[in-house]
């Protein structure tokens, strides 16, 4: 049954491919810089989420599915805080496409607009909503976790590098 599944999904996904219309819209969707940075924050964020779960009250509910959704829940939002920056950064330089070629001025730019976001929406989540705290690696005054300043001073530079990388693979010579 499963590999009955899989032969008609390739089969789907080969008309679906082969249909220009629908190919075309796909690869303006890829090509897009803001679909690249989502996905690439998305994916590096998750894997920067579970390294970390093990801080955070959170990771002591009793189902793995309740542990999935509060990770995917933050990676998500982390997504769209990249969004966000590279949106505000693009409004600088007045163009989407700034990611092909960020500088170090630009790259400096879009990891700072993502840490004061996280810096504001973490101290009001800890300090104001009390919805969660970290103890551990507290940062003094702000209660906000070092793991998730550290977060955005690594990770942005990395999501940069990664989505330019696959948008010069879509740029027409």
């Amino acid at each position: 049954m499963r590999s009955l599944l899989i032969v008609f999904t390739n089969s789907l996904l080969a008309i679906i491919m082969t249909s220009k219309s629908v190919s075309k819209w796909m690869i303006r969707i890829l090509a897009a810089p803001e679909t690249n940075l989502f996905l690439f924050a998305f994916l590096l964020n998750f894997v920067y989420e579970v390294w970390q779960a093990p801080y955070y009250e959170f990771y002591g509910m009793p189902s793995l599915s309740d542990k999935i959704n509060d990770l995917t829940h933050c990676t998500f939002g982390d997504g769209v805080i990249t969004l966000i920056s590279s949106w505000v950064v693009s409004a600088l330089v007045r163009s989407r496409y700034w990611v092909l070629n960020p500088g170090w001025q630009l790259t400096l730019s879009f990891t700072c607009i993502g840490w004061f976001i996280t810096l504001v929406i973490e101290t009001y989540r800890v300090n104001i909503t009390k919805t969660y705290g970290v103890l551990v690696l507290a940062v003094p005054i702000l209660g906000m976790s070092w793991l998730a300043v550290f977060q955005w001073i690594i990770l942005p530079p990395l999501v940069l590098y990664l989505a330019r990388r696959h948008l010069l693979g879509y740029r027409e010579e």
